[in-house]
């Protein structure tokens, strides 16, 4: 009952500023903008239609299902974290009994219902109209394997961000690391552009972190450029990263509350 109210006070949150909500959909229009006409150049100049792999089309649509993918899953909740364990605050949850993991976890999936019903209309929108739009046949199998591998996703990046927050025991404002890791974890979830951009190299050690199955896994099967054995290894990868990045979060944070001092609060 207790993380049920704490679910429903995150999705009123969610709604609370109308404007930012709505302008932070409309904002995804202008990277994408950017990159529809850095591929239309190098599309233009690409031997045989194709570029890294990817055929116009394709790289459009894995653009935009990134882009509202990594709107969906966004860990806004570690600048949060990062202040209440700067300024006290979290002294008042460790004298509740709750679960702090919880607290946070249930009012992330509270905050992240309406974006994620917004943005799963426009992926269906864009995913049939692409594919109506090309002359293929549409696979309501990968769809739903999507939304599979979205909501592991979602819960993925909560747990690896929920361990990148507790930086703060360890640092007096962790606000400008987090912002880097961030922006790094980003990039290399393919947030914004493919991995496959990336040299082999490379490529195999990102697919050796968890972060390329958060983001970079579920646009994939979405694009039709991963195949159903891929598929399989990729969801029973998002169940292992889970396990993983859940124990190691843990192991973070009981690190860092010995390190912790109420100070204001």
């Amino acid at each position: 009952m207790l993380y049920r109210q704490i679910f429903k006070l995150g999705f009123k949150k969610s709604y609370e500023y109308k404007v930012n909500f709505y302008m932070g959909l409309v904002s995804t229009v202008f990277p994408l903008t950017i990159q529809y006409f850095l591929w239309s150049g190098l599309f233009e100049n690409a031997d045989g239609g194709m570029v890294f792999g990817y055929t116009f089309m394709q790289m459009v649509s894995y653009a935009v299902f990134a882009v509202l993918t990594t709107k969906m899953i966004s860990p806004s909740f570690v600048y949060e974290i990062n202040m209440e364990i700067k300024e006290g605050g979290l002294a008042k949850y460790l004298v509740r009994p709750l679960s702090y993991f919880k607290y946070h976890f249930m009012g992330y999936l509270g905050e992240k219902i309406g974006i994620i019903l917004c943005a799963s209309i426009l992926i269906i929108g864009f995913w049939a109209g692409a594919g109506w739009f090309a002359g293929g046949e549409l696979s309501v199998s990968r769809l739903l394997l999507y939304f599979a591998s979205l909501n592991l996703g979602l819960i993925l990046n909560f747990t690896i961000f929920y361990g990148i927050s507790s930086m703060g025991f360890w640092m007096i404002d962790a606000s400008g690391a987090i912002f880097i890791t961030t922006l790094i974890g980003t990039i290399v979830s393919g947030g914004i552009f493919p991995l496959d951009i990336f040299s082999q190299g490379i490529q195999n050690a990102l697919h050796l972190l968890p972060f390329p199955y958060t983001s970079y896994f579920s646009v994939s099967i979405l694009c039709g450029t991963i195949g159903k054995e891929g598929i399989a290894a990729g969801l029973g990868l998002q169940l292992f990263w889970i396990a993983i990045c859940g124990l190691l979060s843990k192991a973070l944070w009981k690190i860092g509350m010995k390190r912790y001092i109420a100070v204001g609060g």
